[in-house]
C-alpha cells in the first residue's frame, strides 16, 4: 500500500466516524429514529465490521430518555458519557465493545419480540444475540436487585409506622438505658483515678456508698431496658399479626385461576405464554408454600423490624456515644480503635447480601418440606395402604430435611468465618490500644483511669459493631422472607374482583338464567376449549339435569355459574342482568352448590351446616337437616355439636354428601347446583340423597341444575341437557331423549348394561 493510499484511507475513516459522531448528537436531539441511530451509531464507532452487518434496533430505555442530556465524546476512545449526576444506562452500555453487546443482548432479551410500527420487521435483520446475561458490574440485575431492595425497605418501613407511638416510647426508653449503661465506663474510670491517687482517704464518700449509688443508677437502666424490651416486642408481634391477616386475605381474594396455576410443592410455575392473567412474579405457589409463607416468613419479617430494630437502635446509640466519649477521653486512642471499622463494614455489606440469597433459598426449602408434610399427612390412608412409609416418605422427607441443612451449614460456615475474623480484628485492635495506652500513661499524657474507661468504651463499641452488624445480616434475612410475604400482598385476581359490580337484591322472585353462546378455557390449559358455545335457558322453578360423558363440560357450567371463572366469550344472563356486572359475593348469595365430594371443615356438624349462614339459628340448622334427611344426627352422642374430625374422616360418604346439602339449603338460595352428589354412594345413600333432592325441588321451588349420569337423578329432572365435547348435543324430558335412536338412549343403554 502506497503511504498517499493509506493516508487517504485513513482521512475518509476519519471521516466517517465524524459524520456517525454528528449524526448520534443530532439523534439525541430529534425523538424520531432516536433509538434506531443511537445504536446503529455506536454500534458502527465500536467496529467497522459491525457497522457493515444490520442490527435489530434496540428500544431507548426509560431513565435514559428521563435524563437526556449534552453527550461529549473522546476522540480517543470513542466513548460517550452522560454529563450530570447519573449516568443513563445507554451510555454506561457504550464504555467498551463488549459491554455494548451485553446490553444490546439484555434490552433484546426484554422487549416484546414485535415489529416497530414505522418499520416492518424484518426476521433476516436479526442479529443473534447471547441467551443469558451474566451478572457484572455493567450489568442490569444488580442495579435492578438493589433497586427492588430499596422498595422493600420502603414497605417495611410503612409496616412500622403504625407502631410509632409505642416504638416512640421505647426509644425514650433506650435513651435512659443506653444513658446508665454508658456512664459506667467514665465513672469507673474516674472512682480508680480517685481511689489510686494520694489523697483517697480525704474523699467525701465511701467505696461502699459509692458502689450503692451506682447499684441504683444500673437498676434504673435495667428498668428502662425492661420496658424497651417488652415494648418492642409487643410491637412485633402486633406488625406480624397484621402481616399475616393481609397476606391471608389476599390469598383468600384470589380466584380459581391463581390456584389453578399451582406447580409441584414449593416451585412456582410459570403461565403459559398465551395466558394473559399470571404474572412472573405472583407465580402461584403450593399450598405448603403459601402456609410456609404465612408462618415462617411473616415471623421472620416482624422480627427483623421490631425485635432485632430495638437492639439495632440500642446498639448505634452505644457506639456513636461510645466513641464520643472516647474522643473526648483520648483522640489518639480513637483512632487507633476506629482502624477496625473500615474492614468490617466491607465484610459486613458482602456478608449481607449472602444471606439475603441464602435466606430466600431458606424460606424455600422450608416451604417445600411444609408442602410435603401437609400433603402426605393429608393422603396418609394411601401412604399406609401402600405400604410407602418406609422407605419412600421417610427418604422423600430426609431429603427435604437435608436440603434446608445443607444450607444452615453453608450459614454456619460464612458466620463463623465472619465473625471470627472481626473478633480476631478486635483483639488486635485492643492490644494495639493496650500498648499505645501503656505508652501514653508513661508519658502522662493519660491516667490509669482513662485507659481504663478507653478500654471499657472500646468493648462496648465493639460489642454495638456486632450488634449493628448481626441486625444488618438480620435484615438481608428480613427482606428475603419480605419479598415471598409482598408477593402474596400484591397478587391480584386474574378476572374475577370480589368487590367490583353491582348488588343483587336480596328478596326478589328467582330469575331465568341463560348461557348464551358460551366458550371457555382452563387457564391452566387454555389450548383446550372446554365449552365451545353454550346455549341453554333454565327457566326459575325448574330443575335441569346435565348429563354427558366424562370431560364434557358438565362441572365446568357449574363453575362457570359459581364465577369461579369468566367465559372466555359470551355471557351468563340472570334474568337481563349479565353476572359479570354484579359483585361476586352478591350473585354467589343465590346460589348454593353441593359437590361431588363435599369439604367438611374440622368443627361441630352444626357449625359446618351453617358455615357461609354465620346468622342461622338452631332451628334453621335443625330445619335445613331435617330436609336433608340428616336423621343421622340424632344417633350421634353429641348431635349437632359433634365434632366431624379432620376432613370429616368420622362420617360416611352418604352422612358427609347429606350434610352438604343441608348447608346448601340453610342459605335459602334461589338456584341449588347438585355436582355429582349421588356419583359415590352406594344404593341406600343414594336413596337417601335422591329422596331429599326430590323434596326440595317439590316444596322449596328452587331452580335446580343436577350435574349427573345416574339414572335415578336424571329421572327427577324436568328437562335434561346431554352434552358431549363441550357443546349441547340433544336437550328434552328425559322419556324423549330416551327413544331409541338418540345418543341419550345409547348412554342409558351402555348404563343399565352396566349395572345389570
Amino acid at each position: 500500500m502506497t503511504p498517499s493510499r493509506g493516508l487517504s484511507r485513513a482521512a475518509s475513516s476519519a471521516a466517517s466516524l465524524n459524520s456517525r459522531r454528528q449524526a448520534l448528537v443530532a439523534s439525541i436531539a430529534r425523538p424520531t429514529r432516536a433509538r434506531e441511530l443511537f445504536v446503529g451509531s455506536t454500534a458502527a464507532l465500536v467496529s467497522s465490521s459491525d457497522a457493515a452487518r444490520p442490527r435489530r434496533p434496540v428500544p431507548w430505555p426509560a431513565s435514559a430518555r428521563a435524563d437526556r442530556r449534552a453527550i461529549s465524546w473522546s476522540a480517543s476512545t470513542a466513548r460517550p458519557w452522560a454529563m450530570g449526576k447519573k449516568a443513563c444506562p445507554a451510555c454506561r452500555a457504550l464504555s467498551s465493545p463488549s459491554s455494548l453487546l451485553r446490553y444490546q443482548s439484555t434490552v433484546a432479551a426484554s422487549a416484546p419480540q414485535t415489529a416497530s410500527a414505522d418499520r416492518p420487521h424484518d426476521q433476516s435483520q436479526e442479529v443473534k444475540q447471547p441467551a443469558k446475561v451474566e451478572n457484572g458490574e455493567e450489568g442490569l440485575i444488580p442495579r435492578l436487585d438493589r433497586r427492588r431492595s430499596a422498595g422493600e425497605l420502603k414497605r417495611l418501613w410503612r409496616l412500622v409506622l403504625p407502631e410509632k407511638k409505642t416504638i416512640s416510647i421505647a426509644t425514650a426508653l433506650l435513651v435512659v438505658s443506653s444513658t446508665v449503661s454508658l456512664s459506667v465506663p467514665y465513672t469507673l474510670g474516674r472512682i480508680i483515678d480517685l481511689f489510686s491517687g494520694n489523697n483517697a482517704s480525704e474523699l467525701p464518700i465511701s467505696l461502699p456508698a459509692a458502689a450503692g449509688f451506682l447499684a441504683g443508677f444500673f437498676l434504673v437502666g435495667a428498668a428502662a431496658n425492661t420496658g424497651r424490651s417488652i415494648l418492642m416486642r409487643i410491637a412485633g408481634q402486633r406488625i406480624v399479626n397484621t402481616l399475616r391477616v393481609n397476606a391471608y386475605t389476599s390469598v383468600m381474594r384470589q380466584d380459581m385461576s391463581w390456584y389453578d396455576l399451582q406447580g409441584q410443592p414449593g416451585k412456582a410455575i410459570e403461565a403459559p405464554k398465551d395466558t394473559p392473567t399470571q404474572d412472573a412474579s405472583n407465580a402461584v405457589k403450593s399450598t405448603g408454600d403459601l402456609i410456609s409463607r404465612l408462618s415462617s416468613d411473616t415471623s421472620v419479617v416482624g422480627d427483623s423490624l421490631t425485635r432485632e430494630l430495638s437492639e439495632a437502635l440500642r446498639s448505634l446509640v452505644t457506639a456513636i456515644a461510645g466513641v464520643s466519649m472516647m474522643f473526648y477521653i483520648s483522640a489518639k486512642l480513637t483512632f487507633v480503635m476506629l482502624a477496625i471499622v473500615p474492614p468490617v463494614a466491607i465484610g459486613a455489606v458482602f456478608y449481607g447480601r449472602f444471606l439475603k440469597q441464602l435466606s430466600r433459598k431458606v424460606q424455600k426449602a422450608t416451604a417445600d418440606m411444609v408442602a410435603t408434610t401437609e400433603e402426605r399427612i393429608g393422603g396418609i390412608r394411601t401412604v399406609h395402604a401402600f405400604n410407602a412409609v418406609q422407605p419412600i416418605e421417610t427418604k422423600r422427607f430426609q431429603l427435604r430435611v437435608d436440603e434446608i441443612f445443607n444450607l444452615a451449614k453453608l450459614d454456619a460456615v460464612w458466620t463463623g468465618v465472619f465473625y471470627g475474623s472481626a473478633g480476631f480484628s478486635g483483639n488486635i485492635v485492643l492490644l494495639a490500644l493496650l500498648s499505645y495506652g501503656g505508652t501514653l500513661v508513661s508519658r502522662g499524657e493519660i491516667s490509669v483511669g482513662d485507659l481504663s474507661s478507653l478500654i471499657l468504651y472500646t468493648a462496648y463499641v465493639g460489642g454495638s459493631m456486632t450488634s449493628t452488624v448481626s441486625f444488618y445480616a438480620v435484615i438481608m434475612k428480613g427482606l428475603g422472607a419480605a419479598g415471598r410475604v409482598f408477593e402474596l400482598l400484591d397478587a391480584q385476581p386474574a378476572s374475577v374482583v370480589l368487590d367490583q359490580g353491582a348488588i343483587l337484591p336480596s328478596n326478589e322472585p328467582p330469575r331465568p338464567l341463560s348461557f348464551r353462546d358460551v366458550k371457555f378455557a382452563y387457564p391452566s390449559r387454555p389450548g383446550t376449549e372446554v365449552l365451545k358455545g353454550i346455549d341453554l335457558t333454565i327457566e326459575p322453578g325448574t330443575s335441569v339435569a346435565i348429563a354427558g360423558g366424562s370431560g364434557s363440560g358438565k362441572s365446568t357450567l357449574g363453575n362457570l355459574l359459581l364465577r369461579f371463572y369468566d367465559p372466555l366469550s359470551g355471557i351468563i344472563t340472570y334474568g337481563k342482568d349479565d353476572v359479570r356486572s354484579l359483585t361476586p359475593q352478591s350473585w354467589r348469595s343465590v346460589i348454593s352448590i353441593v359437590p361431588q365430594d363435599p369439604y367438611l371443615f374440622s368443627d361441630t356438624i352444626a357449625n359446618n351446616i351453617a358455615y357461609g349462614c354465620p346468622s342461622a339459628t338452631l332451628n334453621e340448622i335443625k330445619a335445613a337437616a331435617e330436609l336433608a334427611n340428616c336423621d343421622f344426627i340424632e344417633t350421634l352422642p353429641q348431635g349437632f355439636k359433634t365434632q366431624v374430625g379432620a376432613r370429616a374422616a368420622q362420617l360416611s360418604g352418604g352422612q358427609r354428601q347429606r350434610l352438604a346439602i343441608a348447608r346448601a339449603l340453610v342459605r335459602k338460595p334461589k338456584i341449588l347446583i347438585l355436582d355429582e352428589a349421588t356419583s359415590a354412594l352406594d344404593a341406600s345413600s343414594e336413596t337417601l340423597v335422591n329422596d331429599a333432592i326430590a323434596r326440595i325441588t317439590a316444596d322449596l321451588g328452587l331452580t335446580t341444575i343436577l350435574i349427573a349420569h345416574r339414572l335415578s337423578t336424571l329421572r327427577t329432572a324436568d328437562k335434561v341437557v346431554l352434552m358431549a365435547d363441550g357443546r349441547i348435543a340433544e336437550a328434552g324430558t328425559f322419556e324423549e331423549l330416551s327413544r331409541r335412536g338418540t345418543r341419550f338412549q345409547q348412554l342409558v343403554s351402555s348404563q343399565m348394561l352396566t349395572q345389570q
